[in-house]
Formats: C-alpha cells, structure tokens, sequence
C-alpha cells in the first residue's frame, strides 16, 4: 500500500510534506490559446550626414513621411511610441594614420506601433517600407511582435483551471493517502505568454523597394498561447 501511495505521488509530481507541517503540496497548470487582434512593429527611422544638424533635418523629414503613414492607417496617438532616439558620431578606420576618422553623424528614431487592424498589417508594413529611401536616410522594420487586448481575460480564465487542477490532484493524493483536506494553506502562481514572433532585419526594406510592385506582404499571426501555473499548498487532518 506505501509503494503504492508513493508512486501516485511521483505521478503527480507532488508530495506531502512533514508530519508536523500537515500539509500536501501540488501543482497545477493550465493552457490557452488566443488569436492576436493585434500588432507591434519597431519601426526605425535613421539618417546620416555630415554634421549632426543636417542628420537631425533628413531624420525629422523622413519621419514625416513616416507620421503620414501612421494617419493613412488611422493609428491612434497613443498607439505611438518612441521607444529610442539617438544621434551620434560616425567613424571610419583610416589605414594611413590607423586611427579612427569622424566622417559625420547618424539618427536612430526607433518607434514602437501598435496596429490593431491585423487583417490590414501587411499593407501597412508594405506602406512603412516603400517610402523614399536614399542613401542618406530611410525607414526599417526591424520586428513585429503579435498580442492580443484580450490576453488578461484569457489569462484569467486560465488561472482558474489550473487551481481546479491543482486541487483535483491534492484531494487525489489525500484520497491514496487515507487523509482530509482542511482547507487551503497558501497559493501562488506565475503566467506566461508565448506570442509567435516574426524578426525582421534591415534588410528587409532594400528588399522590398527592389520588389516594386509586387504581390503585398502577407502575415500570419498565428495563436498567442497563454500557460498559468501553480502551487497550492492544503492542510490535511
């Protein structure tokens, strides 16, 4: 009866802890699935010149550009996020002196967007890339993460499954055990989200300017998976 009472408990991965202590201890997980009813892009916009003033013009009329495309798609002023923005030298190595050379400055203004039209996000993204790009400044897309507004609720819903299946497991192990359950001593639990992700290099828009008018991008977003776990402990007679 005690091997059998011992491998229920490696079963289900738990144990009961030191007679004085009355407790089992069990844990339990639970898994849901959600479709993304959004999008987040890092969109960057950069510029290089020869001095950090004429850098800072090229980049604020390339993002103009950018911000038009951004109202075209209808996106929300909250939706919008400089996530970074810099402006620093460029350097060269010159092989006479074999030293560093300054040859002028470059912006990064990296914005994080948030496009709550998924079905549209392809045309967006074909919008961002195509814009005028030279050699002095130009826009990239450097990723593209999915998400969903309804991920708490999801998560929630989640949360209490795994508690179900935590105490089905402790009343499993008490019933083996010949014991009761009191009540329940302590919980606590952690949540993950597993969003599918689409990195993208900078690359990307050089490759799309050289496309022209071909077919427009398409992306799937696939199924965000929402996992709670727990860790119950229950006091036992």
């Amino acid at each position: 009866m005690k091997k059998t009472i011992a491998a229920l408990i490696l079963t289900f991965a738990t144990c009961i802890a030191h007679a004085d202590d009355r407790l089992i201890i069990v844990s339990g997980s639970a898994e849901k699935g959600l479709d993304p009813n959004m999008v987040i892009m890092n969109v960057e916009v950069w510029s290089k010149a020869t001095t950090a003033k004429q850098a800072q013009q090229l980049a604020a009329t390339q993002y103009k550009q950018v911000k038009k495309t951004f109202d075209d798609f209808k996106i929300k002023k909250e939706d919008i996020q400089t996530d970074n923005y810099s402006l620093n030298p460029e350097y060269i190595y010159d092989q006479k002196t074999q030293q560093n050379k300054m040859v002028g400055f470059r912006v990064v203004n990296n914005v994080l967007v948030t496009f709550r039209n998924v079905a549209d996000a392809g045309n967006f993204l074909d919008a961002l890339v195509v814009e005028k790009k030279g050699t002095d400044s130009g826009v990239n897309v450097n990723n593209i993460n999915w998400d969903s507004d309804q991920r708490q609720r999801v998560e929630t819903a989640a949360l209490a499954d795994a508690v179900h299946s935590a105490k089905a497991k402790a009343e499993e192990i008490a019933k083996a055990a010949g014991v009761k359950i009191k009540n329940v001593a302590r919980i606590s639990h952690g949540a993950s989200a597993i969003r599918p992700p689409m990195p993208m290099n900078r690359g990307f828009a050089m490759k799309a300017m050289a496309a022209g008018d071909s077919a427009p991008t398409e992306l799937s977003g696939g199924q965000i998976k929402v996992r709670v776990e727990v860790t119950a402990e229950y006091e036992i007679n």
